[in-house]
C-alpha cells in the first residue's frame, strides 16, 4: 500500500465525451475530499504535436489519473517518462489492459485510492536508436513496442537481426515487432505472440506473417540489446513506437532496441492485478466451453 494522496493530476482524452464526463466526476470527488487537482489539457493530440518524451515529468503530483483508453495512457507515459509519479488508468475506451479501472467504479474506488489503498508496479520500456551513416539519427522510447513495418507497399521485408551482437536470423516477413512485457498484450498478442507477465525482464521479437513457418516469436533477456540491419536493397520501411509513426528507414540503417533507463510506474487497485485483468479482458472461464 502507498501513502495518502494530497495532489492529483488529471490527464484525460478530451476528444471522448465519456472521458470528459469521468474527468468532471473525478474533479468533484477530489474537491469533496479536499485533494488538490491539476487538470492537464487534451491528452490526445495530433501525433505531430504530441510533445517531447518526458516534457511533463516536472508535474508535481502524488498520482496521475489517466482517463481514456490504453492509447491515452501510452501518451501519458511517454510525456512523463523519467518521472517517479505513478499513473493510474481509468478506462473510458474499449479493451483497456492498462486502464484497468472501469469508469463505473470511480465513485467507489477513488476514495480508497486517495487513502493509499493501491499498489504500484514498475514496467520496463524500450529505448530506440536509429544509426545512419555511423551516426545517431534518431532516438525514441516505447512502453509497449517498436515496430519495423512496410511503408505502404506489398513487398516482403528482409531484416537481419542480432541479439547482443550475435547473429540470430534473417527474417522474411511483413514486419517485426519488438515488444516489452507490457506490450505483449497489445499488437503482438493480435499477431499471435505470447503473453509475458509484467515483472519479467524480457523483450519479445514477433515477426509479422513470416515467410518461414519455423520463424516463431522469441523471448529474449531484456539485458541483451537487439540490432536490426536494413539491407542495401530494402524497399521503403517505417519505424513506429507505441502506434506513432516515427520516421522512414533507409537502406543500411541500423535500428537498436535496448532496455530504457528507469521504469514506468503504474498504480493498481488490489482487485485489479494483472491476472484478474487477464481473465476478464480475455474472458477466460476456466472451462472447456
Amino acid at each position: 500500500m502507498r501513502k495518502k494522496i494530497a495532489r492529483v493530476t488529471i490527464w484525460a482524452n478530451e476528444n471522448k465525451p465519456p472521458a470528459r464526463e469521468v474527468a468532471g466526476l473525478v474533479e468533484s470527488i477530489l474537491k469533496k475530499h479536499r485533494v488538490a487537482c491539476d487538470r492537464v489539457g487534451n491528452a490526445y493530440e495530433d501525433p505531430d504535436t504530441i510533445g517531447a518524451i518526458g516534457d511533463l515529468r516536472r508535474q508535481k503530483s502524488d498520482l496521475i489519473l489517466v482517463i481514456g483508453g490504453d492509447g491515452t495512457l501510452l501518451h501519458a507515459a511517454r510525456r512523463i517518462q523519467g518521472s517517479k509519479t505513478p499513473l493510474l488508468g481509468i478506462n473510458a475506451g474499449t479493451l483497456g489492459f492498462l486502464t484497468s479501472l472501469p469508469r463505473e467504479g470511480v465513485v467507489e474506488a477513488l476514495p480508497r485510492i486517495l487513502r493509499g489503498e493501491y499498489y504500484v508496479t514498475e514496467r520496463i520500456a524500450l529505448s530506440v536508436r536509429v544509426v545512419r551513416d555511423d551516426k545517431t539519427f534518431y532516438t525514441g522510447w516505447a512502453l509497449n513496442e517498436g515496430v519495423i513495418t512496410r511503408g505502404g507497399h506489398s513487398h516482403m521485408v528482409r531484416l537481419d537481426v542480432r541479439i547482443n551482437g550475435e547473429y540470430l536470423t534473417t527474417y522474411l516477413c511483413d514486419g517485426l515487432i519488438i515488444a516489452t512485457p507490457t506490450g505483449s498484450t497489445a499488437y503482438s498478442l493480435s499477431a499471435g505472440g505470447p503473453i509475458i507477465t509484467p515483472n519479467a525482464e524480457a523483450f519479445l521479437l514477433n515477426p509479422l506473417c513470416a515467410h518461414a513457418l519455423t520463424n516463431r516469436p522469441l523471448v529474449v533477456d531484456a539485458g541483451s540489446p537487439i540490432f536490426i540491419e536494413i539491407p542495401n536493397d530494402s524497399p521503403v520501411l517505417d519505424l513506429e513506437t507505441d502506434g506513432l509513426n516515427c520516421l522512414r528507414l533507409h537502406p543500411k540503417d541500423r535500428v537498436e532496441f535496448s532496455k530504457a533507463k528507469g521504469a514506468t510506474r503504474l498504480a493498481w487497485l488490489p482487485e485489479t492485478n494483472f491476472y484478474t485483468v487477464l481473465r476478464q479482458k480475455l474472458r477466460w472461464s476456466g472451462t472447456s466451453i
